[in-house]
């Protein structure tokens, strides 16, 4: 099957990312997210992406694979949009780089511009800071401009296990620069990631994990997330090598990061022992949490406080009060309440976008090629696991992508975005957007972790009538594209970035007047991959749908 899929030159990516137009935040309705929790664990934040790419190669993940450079923004262009932001009334930002603190240089003039204009913002690293690469100088300008939330990701303590899985950490200097935090910035709510169960992963490796994390007195969050394999890296090919079976990688990757699965080194019963002494041990220790929660309910709602704590216990703790409640503390002891939601709403937010980014009617040609961009990230609620992280926030990718095509097409493209379970719920919802926007070209991304979700999608847009063109990108399309198009309903995978690429998609597709490529014009476009048989077997364009 795999050799009929065919994969065109790899298109280079944008080396300059201040050419790229700053994503415009009216193309969603950031109303309809005022009682989400974002990925760094708040609401009412914004996202910033300042770079693109990882120039690290850990064995566990792909973002290499998906963008083969790394390449940052100007801190002109970064410091200009925070800026924009604080002038709309945000608050809160978060920064979702992969690692946002490569380039030291970079790093400390951000922060200390930020702190020279007094911009008042808090913000958050949800994918995590590189803690070797910190140092007190970074530390310093990163607390003083307004760092609230900081995530570093140690994975294993084991220095075997960081030389397996090619992450390599200085772990000696992650730690001192963990303790300084700590010490010298209590403010701060520090979130510590590791991982269990790694292929190969001895029971003595794993216990040095926990040991580091017990030797840390006053980290706010800990993690030990339960390693899950996803297609496309390399832990997924050294798993198989090392005798973890195909069937138990595939019942595991859409778990939560709870779930003990079968693909553990180790026996199951010695993992629950590990999650009982972390969480007994950690997490529940009265003297910690006595220390460390009224710092937290200074920067955090209880209801942002629950969901962190329920992260914890999924299906037996409901929130922070039941949490208390284990550790025999009393509420009278913690002296502070948390953090009221009228301190961090945004006010006119919705009026505050459209006259920043100066939002007028557009008079669309009759003729405009329709777009509907489609993110599904997260599952209908009615479908939703109890262990699952409620946490979802407007999709930035896809507001990157339309951000270029409004300004390379103007009236000519139509785009519209949409989200599972804020958007529509259901798929007579989803159908009914379709029906009204009546889209000439669907584009679809979705994460690993939601792969089946994502394909199970597709297969009802068809089902229920849709038979004009299907795109699909971002990570797991990129990396798993040969898996990606064994389901007939994918038209093309975009590979890497999508801008361009999608860009050229549309500038055809307006040249044939709104009908599917056909072979001869596919491979012609450089970053992506399809099945060729479909096209050569079938080389009329399909009608457009009445759908």
């Amino acid at each position: 099957m795999h050799d009929n899929i065919f994969k065109t030159k790899t298109r280079k990516q944008f080396n300059n990312l201040d050419t790229l137009p700053t994503y415009d935040r009216s193309l969603v309705d950031y109303k309809k997210y005022n009682d989400r929790i974002g990925h760094a664990g708040v609401k009412y934040s914004m996202a910033v992406q300042a770079t693109r790419g990882c120039p690290y190669r850990c064995f566990y993940c792909d973002v290499y694979k998906t963008t083969l450079h790394h390449f940052r923004r100007s801190v002109d262009s970064v410091f200009e949009e925070v800026k924009m932001l604080a002038g709309m009334g945000i608050q809160r930002v978060e920064f979702i780089d992969d690692i946002f603190n490569v380039k030291k240089k970079d790093f400390v003039e951000f922060f200390n511009r930020v702190k020279k204009e007094n911009l008042k913002l808090s913000f958050f690293f949800p994918t995590a800071l590189k803690g070797d690469l910190l140092d007190k100088e970074s530390i310093d300008a990163m607390m003083e401009g307004g760092a609230v939330g900081v995530n570093v990701s140690l994975e294993s303590a084991s220095p075997r296990m960081q030389k397996v899985m090619r992450k390599n950490l200085n772990i000696p200097r992650f730690k001192e620069n963990l303790e300084y935090i700590c010490k010298n910035y209590p403010e701060a709510v520090t979130t510590l990631n590791t991982m269990h169960g790694f292929p190969t992963e001895t029971e003595e490796e794993a216990l040095m994990t926990l040991d580091f994390i017990l030797s840390l007195k006053w980290v706010h969050f800990p993690y030990t997330h339960i390693v899950r394999i996803f297609p496309g890296t390399d832990l997924e090919k050294f798993a198989i090598e090392h005798g973890v079976g195909v069937k138990a990688i595939n019942e595991s990757i859409d778990k939560s990061y709870h779930v003990v699965t079968n693909t553990l080194p180790f026996e199951k019963e010695f993992t629950e022992k590990y999650k009982l002494k972390f969480l007994k041990d950690y997490v529940l220790n009265k003297e910690r949490l006595l220390k460390v929660l009224p710092i937290q309910m200074k920067h955090f709602t209880e209801n942002e406080l629950d969901q962190r704590y329920k992260s914890y216990f999924p299906s037996k703790v409901k929130g922070l009060r039941d949490v208390l409640k284990i550790a025999g503390i009393n509420e009278n002891q913690l002296k502070v309440d948390c953090l009221k939601e009228n301190q961090i709403e945004i006010q006119d937010l919705d009026k505050n976008i459209k006259n920043t980014f100066q939002v007028k009617k557009v008079n669309y040609r009759k003729d405009a090629l329709k777009v509907l961009l489609i993110n599904i990230s997260t599952h209908f609620t009615k479908d939703r696991d109890v262990s699952e992280y409620d946490v979802l926030e407007p999709p930035l990718g896809l507001m990157a992508l339309q951000s270029y095509l409004n300004r390379e097409f103007k009236d000519k493209v139509k785009g519209k975005i949409i989200k599972t379970s804020v958007d529509f719920d259901n798929y007579d919802e989803l159908e009914s957007i379709i029906n009204d926007f009546q889209p000439d070209l669907i584009g679809v991304s979705a994460m690993t972790f939601h792969k089946n979700f994502f394909h199970e999608a597709i297969k009802e847009i068809r089902k229920r009538g849709y038979n004009n063109m299907i795109i699909v990108g971002g990570p797991h399309p990129t990396t798993s594209f040969k898996e990606v198009l064994n389901d007939k309903n994918i038209d093309v995978c975009v590979i890497g970035e999508g801008e361009a690429t999608l860009a050229e998609i549309v500038d055809k597709l307006m040249s044939k007047k709104k009908k599917l490529l056909d072979y001869s014009e596919l491979v012609k476009i450089d970053g992506i991959a399809f099945d060729k048989t479909k096209y050569l077997e079938n080389s009329n364009s399909l009608k457009v749908s009445n759908f």
